[in-house]
């Protein structure tokens, strides 16, 4: 199976080193799909070369970050698709077990995500996320069944990453360690088929700066479409810690950016 590699970036620097990681892949990707915003187009292309990879390099000059993906979504061609973040490091075999996920789940599977474990650079250590806190793994375990069910139409989700009936995002009990039935999990982390990802695309809106929740939105309309989404922790990316991320950072914007993306899986499921 052929695979593309789908990257928006912003920074040469951050996505040498995950280009770096991708062409010492077991599984060589048949393509990376570069969305460059603020970044010097020939300055990746040398990097492509210097590494032997097949790289399309494509610049983005309007939208934000989901525009970014709806970019190398539409530029891929490879039978499976895979999204990340520059700021990621792949390990040697991350490719070859997404082949392998995919054979061994069936033609169903419209997705499989994965988990990320946070790696400080400057000290060369691992860190545990969130999801890795004994305390919200306890409520999610014992609480969040009770107080925050899925929406009925996501009833065989709800151990995985749902909506629950207020169409607020939630991370089921076997997040992060066990396999289930999941929406996407983690951009950083995500591989579709590419006939699923065809025909469903990610939330623009000129207030969607961050769009949280994207990944869920491209979830729903995979099920829509009639695949399933699923998600196993067995095969995760280092992804290194900024306290500067986009991703992880919250400023006074955010809520209205929750909102929005609410009213989107609204209008998704009105239809």
């Amino acid at each position: 199976m052929k695979i593309s590699v789908v990257v928006p970036s912003t920074s040469l620097g951050r996505l040498g080193t995950l280009l770096r990681s991708l062409a010492n892949q077991s599984i060589k990707p048949h393509e990376v799909v570069i969305v460059v915003k603020n970044v010097e187009v020939n300055g990746v292309e040398k990097v492509c070369t210097v590494l032997n990879l097949n790289c399309i390099v494509l610049e983005q000059r309007v939208g934000y970050f989901t525009h970014a993906l709806n970019m190398g979504r539409r530029a891929a061609t490879g039978d499976i698709v895979v999204f990340t973040d520059d700021d990621a490091i792949a390990l040697s075999g991350w490719l070859k077990r997404y082949s392998v996920l995919f054979k061994s789940y069936g033609d169903k599977i419209g997705c499989i995500s994965s988990r990320d474990i946070y790696l400080d650079i400057q000290r060369l250590k691992l860190l545990p996320t969130p999801d890795d806190k004994p305390h919200i793994r306890l409520y999610r375990t014992l609480l969040r069944p009770v107080l925050e069910k899925p929406i009925p139409w996501l009833s065989k989700y709800w151990c995985g990453v749902y909506l629950d009936r207020n169409l607020h995002v939630k991370h089921g009990s076997c997040i992060p360690s066990r396999e289930c039935y999941s929406l996407p999990f983690r951009g950083v982390n995500m591989a579709f088929r590419k006939e699923a990802i065809e025909n469903a695309e990610f939330p623009e809106h000129p207030k969607l700066r961050r769009a949280p929740g994207n990944e869920q939105y491209v979830g729903i309309q995979l099920i829509l479409n009639g695949w399933d989404c699923v998600y196993t922790p067995n095969n995760p990316i280092l992804h290194m810690f900024r306290e500067e991320s986009l991703s992880r950072g919250k400023d006074s914007s955010y809520d209205q950016e929750v909102s929005i993306m609410r009213l989107s899986y609204w209008r998704l499921l009105r239809k």
